[in-house]
């Protein structure tokens, strides 16, 4: 187990230093290396700060975080993986949720030895593995997050392009513009939709994800079954890429511990964790099947564009819909990203529009326009991102943190088990789902 001592060893010195130093004079030696032993929060002792979220506001925030993109892009990684595709997610969806769990006790180890430490997942990193563990989990945070924005992004872009083309029957206005155009509104959400607001941002990310998850059924039933239907030839290659699209609609745990960190009771987490993977298979499961069963190899890898443009009401209300949700949960994606880079220069907290974080900000929607206007296709982001960075943050990273941090109990041998089983589940996931995805988009631009 570590020791404070440890973590002022010179080969560690990073800017988490400082703020673990901060709280040595909240450190009690006797409870060192036993995440059980430790007071409940809030004890007169400890006098831990803590946020205002609920177990169900954590869990909202969890299903606004990658839900969207997930509804749009899972009936397609569905169809190109046959029905084993059922098999798959769900052993995504118990494994994450485990990960889920044990990034949870991670964060409450770090943070009731260390009361008043910020940055969370970074944080666990440093007092894991020092130095090479917080720079690990940034990076994979930070691509990971900026990778999920760009997908966002790219999802309103290309429902703004149909509003317009359905609306006013022209494509003067192209997908490409409508990128810059979805990244500036973007940019005044991210400016703006911090916060307090934040909360709001989340509740309305997850309600409009069910909202529309509803008209996408519908709309698939009226526009009927695929006159010609055969069921998609399912390869090697394409079932890894479906595997890489799973791992993104069920990842996002790049920011668990910041949304754990703003709850009233954070021990509470874990029940945030199931309630929002309950969610999503109940989004994920039904939208799937249907278009499965009605489009099979025609299945779009948006599936909002195989909903018959005659539909034009029903289409309306879905692309504004669908829109909306994806900006809210790239604001959700982003603000730890900023918030983070913030830290770093500097910035106010308390200062809404302070020309560094304003800076931060915009450099930050910039580079997302930027990845989106070179890889125009969400579909090869969710692909890309899941099988390394996220599958990275979700599945192996906080087995191997767990090791360090886990007590050394009577369930010591389980954990070590499946910590050692995620970590090769994301290993192998990691190795086939990036060569199919770097192999398919290769494959894209050369022809």
């Amino acid at each position: 187990m570590f020791s404070f001592k440890d973590l002022q060893a010179k080969e560690l010195e990073s800017p988490l230093r400082t703020r673990l130093s901060q709280c040595e004079e909240h450190h009690d030696p006797d409870m060192e290396g036993s995440y059980e032993s430790i007071p409940l929060i809030g004890s007169e002792n400890w006098k831990v700060d803590t946020g205002s979220l609920g177990m169900v506001g954590a869990a909202l925030f969890i299903v606004g975080e990658m839900t969207g993109s997930g509804i749009l892009g899972v009936p397609c990684a569905l169809a190109h993986s046959g029905y084993s595709g059922f098999g798959m997610m769900l052993l995504c969806v118990v494994v994450a949720s485990y990960t889920g769990l044990t990034l949870s006790r991670n964060w409450m180890h770090v943070r009731d030895q260390y009361p008043h430490c910020s940055n969370p997942y970074p944080s666990i990193g440093y007092t894991s593995y020092g130095r090479k563990g917080e720079i690990a989990v940034q990076v994979c945070a930070t691509v990971t997050l900026i990778g999920g924005c760009c997908a966002y992004v790219l999802i309103a872009a290309q429902s703004l392009a149909r509003f317009i083309y359905l609306e006013f029957h022209t494509d003067v206005i192209g997908y490409r513009t409508c990128v810059v155009i979805m990244g500036l509104v973007f940019l005044i959400v991210l400016i703006f939709g911090a916060g307090r607001e934040s909360m709001l941002v989340a509740v309305c990310a997850t309600l409009l994800s069910v909202l529309f998850t509803i008209l996408i059924i519908v709309g698939i039933v009226q526009t009927g079954k695929t006159p010609d239907f055969q069921p998609y030839p399912v390869t090697a290659k394409s079932w890894f890429l479906s595997f890489g699209k799973f791992l993104f609609a069920f990842g996002g745990h790049s920011a668990f511990p910041n949304f754990q960190k703003e709850m009233k009771n954070p021990r509470n987490f874990p029940g945030s964790v199931l309630l929002a993977y309950l969610i999503k298979l109940v989004l994920y499961v039904p939208i799937g099947l249907v278009g499965v069963t009605f489009f099979g190899s025609a299945l779009d890898a948006n599936i909002l564009n195989n909903i018959d443009n005659s539909l034009k009401i029903l289409n309306v209300c879905i692309l504004l819909l669908v829109a909306i949700q994806a900006i809210m949960s790239a604001t959700i994606l982003g603000n730890p990203v900023a918030d983070m880079v913030e830290g770093i220069v500097g910035a106010p907290i308390n200062s809404l529009l302070h020309w560094k974080r304003l800076t931060v900000r915009l450099c930050f929607v910039v580079l997302s326009v930027a990845i989106c206007e070179a890889i125009p296709r969400f579909d090869l982001i969710m692909s890309l991102i899941g099988g390394t960075t996220i599958n990275a943050a979700v599945f192996i990273l906080p087995s191997i943190f767990h090791f360090k941090l886990a007590k050394k109990d009577k369930w010591w041998n389980l954990k070590i088990t499946f910590d050692s089983l995620s970590i090769l589940f994301g290993l192998g996931a990691g190795v086939v789902c990036t060569y199919a995805s770097v192999a398919h988009i290769v494959d894209e631009y050369s022809s």
